[in-house]
């Protein structure tokens, strides 16, 4: 079983692409008398629109709805590992809100597993966005294909600008399980750090990907120093099931939140899917009351950072 493959549907899912991907309400991230900020905009799932000035990321573009929002092997049931799991249709529990994509600049991807990127999502976005991948899915997205796929190794810095705002972009191991040989069977991924300026003002951010805090992730991590904001991912998946836990659970984030001292703790990929194991009512607690920098959201609020 190919790696990456493992959890991935065969071919295309026949899904309608949305009419209308527009509804976010959130403003601009700077008026032209206004100060600089960083508005980060949850849309479910692993997906957010992060935005600075005229800069707009958009990340791990999920935009399925209702009982077959996408199609995936199912981590949370039994099966053979030798054979991996059935694909079979998974259910979005929350709307979505939408997005326009006319205001993107560029694709942000974790990894390309179906509830990262899912079928709705391909069908929707325009061949020629520029998107950076992690390398394991550069062939991948092309053979899908898209024509501006960009590679994003490991500790080598990207830098993108638009007018006055330049985003400086670590790629960072993401490990899908504590378990080697899953992480491996599962594929490697990645987690960002970006580091976004506007003339003297800066912010800093972690979006962890799917990973745990282990030896490996932490030690990448050295030298970056407290995120102003960390976005962990969360969920549970795969406690049912026989590749053990997948995706954070609460302690996990906990232990990232000792390790890194974030000055706000944005968590997503929770509540959204069936898939998710993991209610995020179990954060609060797991942070033993260090809650002061925590934004609990729900889909489709904008966090304003400024």
């Amino acid at each position: 079983m190919k790696r990456r493959s493992f959890l991935k549907s065969v071919g295309t899912m026949s899904l309608a692409a949305p009419a209308i991907l527009t509804g976010v309400s959130s403003a601009p991230a700077r008026t032209a008398t206004g100060s600089p900020r960083l508005d980060i905009t949850w849309l479910g799932g692993a997906t957010m629109l992060i935005e600075c000035g005229g800069l707009t990321l958009l990340t791990d573009p999920a935009f399925g709805e209702g009982e077959e929002a996408f199609r995936m092997g199912d981590p949370n049931e039994m099966f053979d590992l030798a054979t991996g799991p059935d694909v079979v249709a998974h259910k979005r529990l929350t709307p979505f809100r939408g997005v326009d994509l006319s205001r993107v600049d560029q694709v942000l991807l974790s990894h390309l597993h179906e509830d990262h990127f899912d079928q709705t999502a391909e069908s929707a976005i325009a061949p020629d966005m520029p998107f950076l991948v992690p390398s394991h899915d550069r062939e991948r997205l092309t053979a899908k294909g898209f024509t501006q796929v960009q590679v994003a190794d490991w500790m080598k810095p990207h830098v993108i600008t638009r007018g006055d705002v330049t985003l400086s972009l670590t790629a960072l191991p993401a490990e899908h399980s504590e378990n080697p040989e899953i992480a491996s069977l599962l594929g490697p991924g990645n987690g960002y750090w970006l580091e976004i300026r506007q003339g003297d003002w800066a912010k800093s951010v972690y979006w962890t990907g799917d990973t745990f805090p282990t030896p490996n992730v932490l030690d990448a991590l050295k030298g970056f120093g407290s995120p102003d904001v960390l976005i962990p991912h969360l969920g549970g998946v795969g406690t049912s099931g026989p590749l053990g836990q997948i995706s954070m659970g609460a302690n996990h984030a906990a232990d990232f939140v000792d390790k890194l001292r974030p000055g706000k703790v944005l968590p997503i990929h929770h509540s959204t899917y069936a898939l998710y194991l993991e209610p995020v009512t179990s954060l609060p607690t797991a942070l033993a009351g260090k809650t002061q920098g925590l934004d609990l959201v729900s889909e489709g609020t904008c966090v304003s950072y400024v």
